[in-house]
């Protein structure tokens, strides 16, 4: 009962967070909202938007059969492969990858049962949130592709302006963009909302 309780608070501070995008909160307090739902029923949230993201990532990079190979023997064991896939540690350069290569990677690290439960969930909160991040990449420099190809040919030079690497300028300016802004508490909020569900609140 006293988790049950605990339950309409912690989601209120997880969409508080959501508000302010204060990304130093949010992880934490979605694997603590993940704890108090069933794993399987974290793990289909998770799942979901990795494959909803996975066409646009194997549209930039469809050599890599590996990612939805990974997110279906997930689906259909729970549980990890024996091995997890050795191409998923090349780099793989487009908008949202690395989070994206990320987070299967902790969502797979979830599944493993010997882990302990407090950890699996933390797993699955650090992949949400770099499917997030994925999701919030890919879509800004969808808009803006030729801020893309401008980061990946001169990201290490210096802006003159700032005295800042150019692809932390673009970055900041990615991180800031009003858009992104409002994506981010979006889909925060969604995640939170699945979770509710889940409980069936």
């Amino acid at each position: 009962m006293a988790a049950m309780v605990e339950i309409p608070a912690i989601l209120e501070k997880l969409r508080a967070a959501a508000q302010e995008r204060d990304w130093s909160l949010l992880p934490d307090q979605l694997a603590e909202a993940l704890t108090h739902v069933e794993y399987f029923a974290g793990l289909e949230i998770a799942l979901k938007r990795a494959y909803e993201h996975l066409p646009y990532f194997e549209e930039h990079h469809p050599e890599a059969s590996w990612a939805r190979a990974l997110l279906v023997w997930l689906a259909s064991y729970g549980a990890p492969p024996a091995d997890l896939p050795m191409d998923a540690g090349l780099p793989h350069h487009s908008p949202g990858a690395a989070n994206y290569v990320s987070a299967l990677i902790e969502v797979a690290r979830s599944a493993e049962r010997k882990t302990p439960y407090e950890n699996r969930m933390r797993f699955l909160a650090n992949a949400i949130s770099n499917l997030i991040v994925a999701e919030l990449a890919a879509a800004w420099y969808s808009e803006n592709a030729d801020v893309w190809a401008f980061q990946q040919e001169a990201g290490d030079e210096v802006d003159e302006e700032t005295g800042e690497p150019v692809r932390q300028v673009i970055q900041a300016s990615f991180w800031m963009d009003e858009r992104t802004a409002e994506r981010d508490t979006e889909i925060w909020l969604e995640v939170a909302d699945q979770i509710e569900q889940k409980l069936g609140r």
